[in-house]
């Protein structure tokens, strides 16, 4: 996510992200000329055209207007770089990830650096893969958080983990919350997600838990 993105920027950035056309998500509420003016910075949408822009890119008005990601965009980007790291693409996985790495929201905060760290690992750079592991330590400790202990350890030893049933059902729950929300897009790319996290597992024999 490109820093200081103005609101136009970021509209039309998430916008070819979902591969949505301007016609797609204008509809019938406004012109395809005026978004494209909105995202060139010469016009600016009222609120409620702007909640129409959320709603048909499947993000939220908040993030439109400061770039901050809510909290099912932060465990989507976290989602998303675990299916990537099972699959073995670490570079894709960092990006994915973006600020979500400096997240204080308990857990996903942690979820999202202990990625960071497996992906950072995978390129060779495991003196910083170490440090990170490292200060994630103690904030698990503060929690008392065995499982997620766990996990930290099997990267310590350079071993890479496994997601399973947590993963996969993290998927099924944002696809449920995407399909409530009629983004029929979003909940489409967590069933996938969910099938490449089964499948993957699948063929790399029994999980850790």
């Amino acid at each position: 996510m490109p820093r200081n993105e103005t609101l136009g920027q970021r509209i039309r950035r998430v916008r070819q992200e979902r591969g949505f056309s301007l016609a797609r998500v204008s509809g019938a509420d406004f012109s395809r000329a005026f978004l494209n003016q909105v995202e060139l910075g010469r016009s600016q949408p009222s609120t409620r055209v702007l909640r129409v822009i959320a709603g048909r890119l499947g993000t939220e008005v908040d993030y439109l207007l400061e770039g901050r990601l809510p909290g099912v965009e932060r465990e989507l980007a976290v989602e998303k770089a675990r299916v990537l790291l099972a699959r073995g693409d670490a570079r894709r996985a960092l990006a994915a990830l973006g600020s979500a790495v400096d997240s204080t929201e308990w857990p996903l905060g942690s979820d999202a650096r202990l990625c960071q760290a497996e992906a950072i690992s995978m390129l060779g750079r495991e003196a910083e893969s170490r440090e990170i592991l490292a200060r994630e330590r103690v904030i698990l400790e503060g929690h008392r958080d065995n499982h997620r202990l766990k996990r930290l350890g099997t990267l310590e030893k350079g071993a890479r983990f496994t997601f399973g049933a947590d993963a996969v059902k993290a998927h099924l729950r944002l696809a449920d919350q995407a399909q409530r929300a009629a983004n029929s897009h979003d909940a489409l790319e967590h069933y996938r997600a969910a099938r490449v996290l089964l499948e993957v597992s699948s063929a790399k024999g029994p999980r850790q838990t």
